[in-house]
């Protein structure tokens, strides 16, 4: 699947640890698309400082909005 819209992550690492910038049009991402990120990326955070991995099955991915991520009218 080709989204017309592009999500693109930007890591930069330095001696004392890493920036990561998310840049995306505003079109591809809604509230719940942002809190996924956020939440995928809080838990990547904790895992590198603990030994231990997070415990919990991960999320399947969601296909109920690729009409509108491919331009489909319902």
């Amino acid at each position: 699947m080709v989204s017309k819209h592009t999500i693109e992550k930007v890591v930069t690492w330095y001696k004392r640890g890493y920036d990561t910038q998310l840049i995306a049009h505003h079109l591809g991402l809604d509230p719940r698309a942002v809190q996924d990120i956020l939440r995928q990326a809080a838990q990547a955070a904790q895992a590198k400082t603990r030994p231990d991995p997070p415990a919990g099955k991960p999320e399947p991915p969601e296909f109920s909005d690729r009409p509108l991520w491919e331009g489909e009218r319902p």
